[in-house]
């Protein structure tokens, strides 16, 4: 399946600038233009209009912001770590907009690269800083030694030469402060076994998920995948994944931690040793 983030769409929708991969594009716009879009939670009758203008807010998808569906060489990297998809803030908003990296190519063009797999490599930490090692960045310094005795700069610095060997990919591409489970299947197929039209997935999802599913196949092939968010949506999406020898799940997905003796395989068996393995080379 030929790469769908190398072809992209930038426009205004209902007023508002999305950046969507061309092949989602009809799905999403259909989306949005729906009476059930954004979705919202059930709010008392009494809730006052802050609360249900934060309501919509919550699901709501952040198109104008680049989609960061994987990050780091996702055909080579020896760990692939999956997760739900991208979170959003106005903090992440403000860094995203205005950080370049020391050769002046911008953050959004860094996400562009990757995803076109031109340029791979984990920029997860790109936007991280001495006061603010970012989310994965904080999840991820349990990885480097002594982290407790060391300044952000110096785990930033080590997390890099980790995260050489490591890639991380979203269940759904786009941005959210929220998930909601109607984001799952947004596309349309047709069943297997009849001429049925179903719900399916948007097809840079049915791309991310051919590649994964690929490597997991090749017996010469020892990728150790990590699921931090949402396992029956993975297993359901790639068949063969929870049979897997090296598929592992952490302990706790509300607040989950990559320590590596609190991850485990489907069958809770620790993956302590094999990470160690790669993390302390």
């Amino acid at each position: 399946m030929e790469n769908p983030w190398k072809d992209t769409t930038s426009e205004i929708n209902n007023g508002e600038e999305i950046i969507v991969a061309t092949a989602d594009l009809k799905y999403i716009k259909k989306l949005l233009n729906s009476k059930k879009y954004p979705p919202v939670d059930k709010l008392d009758d009494d809730a006052n209009e802050e609360t249900k203008k934060a309501a919509k807010e919550k699901y709501k998808l952040r198109l104008d912001v680049y989609p960061q569906h994987f990050v780091g060489d996702i055909d080579n990297a020896k760990i692939i770590i999956l997760s739900l998809n991208p979170g959003y803030s106005t903090e992440y908003y403000d860094v995203y907009k205005n950080s370049t990296n020391k050769d002046g190519t911008n953050y959004e063009q860094t996400i562009k690269e990757n995803l076109e797999m031109e340029r791979p490599f984990f920029h997860a930490f790109e936007l991280a800083s001495e006061s603010d090692l970012g989310y994965w960045g904080n999840k991820m310094k349990c990885w480097v030694k002594d982290y407790d005795n060391k300044d952000n700069d110096k785990i930033i610095k080590s997390l890099k030469k980790i995260t050489e060997n490591i890639a991380l990919a979203e269940f759904f591409p786009y941005h959210s402060m929220s998930y909601n489970d109607m984001y799952d299947k947004l596309a349309k197929g047709t069943s297997p076994n009849s001429n049925r039209k179903i719900k399916d997935y948007l097809p840079t999802q049915k791309f991310l998920f051919e590649k994964i599913k690929k490597r997991i196949d090749d017996k010469n092939d020892e990728v150790i995948i990590i699921l931090t968010r949402s396992f029956a949506k993975w297993y359901e999406a790639i068949e063969g994944l929870r049979d897997y020898k090296h598929c592992y799940e952490v302990n706790n997905t509300r607040n989950f931690s990559l320590n590596p003796a609190q991850i485990y395989k489907v069958h809770r068996d620790s993956v302590e040793d094999e990470l160690k393995g790669i993390i302390l080379k």
